[in-house]
């Protein structure tokens, strides 16, 4: 218990982090009054959506790290966030790229009203560039979890959190709704670049990209990829439809929606920490100690 609490509490205040971090920007948000709010619901759905279909960045390179970790293989474990993070690059950079050409049209048909959807399509433009930021950052709490060390993502999450919070008020106030996604790509551009830095410091071999090691992580994404998008399609459309009620229904979607988020973390972080131990222990050929940490 000892162990999964170790690992548990540190990848829930990664959880939190954002979370708690979406709801303050929420809050600052609130103050511009409903029609803000109300587009930030329906960009922030959107760009949740685009994200969350690539979880396997973090529990897919989690699963194969940590079997790599428990066979001895620490090196190799690295090596996997390597592939994973040139994942995140690429196909973050294809993401962005085709959602700052569309954000106006996804924007209309989630909200239905002109005013509400140019709102969120401005802030859309400015945040479509955190997307391979975060996406790197998935691939870094994947890649760290699987050698079981969740307490440095704690601390880049924090890193990179906290300046992007207290920025918040002060860009919402120079430029309204889009300086929240500013701020936003401030706080996960510092997160990303202190995964990249611990990426090059532990990782002492090639960058070079090797497809056959994209291809069994993809593999083991796909279900992972179905599962997030049955999930987030259910999620859009209960965006859409109370957006379809006016701005002050979405808004209050908005308020609602990041609070269920934040209430969920507790059993993710133990499904983590269970995910990583387990994971360790299959790749030292222990079923039983695995048996263990489930039961």
């Amino acid at each position: 218990m000892r162990r999964i609490l170790g690992l548990a509490l540190p990848a829930l205040g990664v959880l939190a982090a954002m979370p708690l971090y979406l709801l303050f920007d929420t809050a600052v948000v609130g103050r511009l009054g409903a029609e803000d709010l109300a587009a930030l619901g329906a960009a922030a759905a959107v760009q949740s959506v685009v994200t969350t279909q690539l979880t396997f960045l973090s529990y897919g390179t989690t699963a194969r790290g940590a079997r790599l970790y428990g066979a001895g293989k620490r090196a190799e474990a690295v090596a996997e966030g390597i592939q994973a993070t040139w994942v995140a690059l690429g196909v973050g950079t294809a993401l962005a790229v085709i959602m700052w050409l569309f954000a106006e049209k996804i924007t209309w048909w989630m909200t239905g009203n002109a005013d509400t959807a140019a709102r969120a399509a401005q802030w859309l433009h400015i945040a479509a560039l955190a997307i391979p930021i975060t996406l790197v950052v998935m691939a870094g709490n994947g890649w760290m979890r699987g050698v079981q060390n969740t307490r440095k993502p704690l601390v880049f999450t924090l890193a990179g959190v906290i300046p992007g919070a207290i920025c918040v008020p002060i860009f919402v106030h120079l430029w309204g709704l889009p300086g929240s996604a500013a701020a936003n790509v401030l706080g996960m551009g510092i997160v990303a670049t202190l995964f990249l830095i611990e990426l090059a410091r532990q990782h002492g071999g090639s960058w070079k990209i090797r497809p056959r090691v994209i291809g069994r992580q993809l593999v083991l994404g796909r279900d992972l990829i179905l599962r997030s998008l049955s999930f987030q399609v259910a999620f859009l459309s209960a965006a859409a439809v109370a957006g379809r009620f006016g701005t002050a229904s979405l808004a209050a979607h908005q308020v609602m929606l990041q609070l269920w988020n934040f209430l969920t973390l507790v059993l993710d972080s133990l499904a983590i920490a269970a995910q990583t131990l387990i994971g360790a222990a299959l790749g030292a050929g222990s079923a039983q100690a695995a048996r263990r940490t489930g039961g």
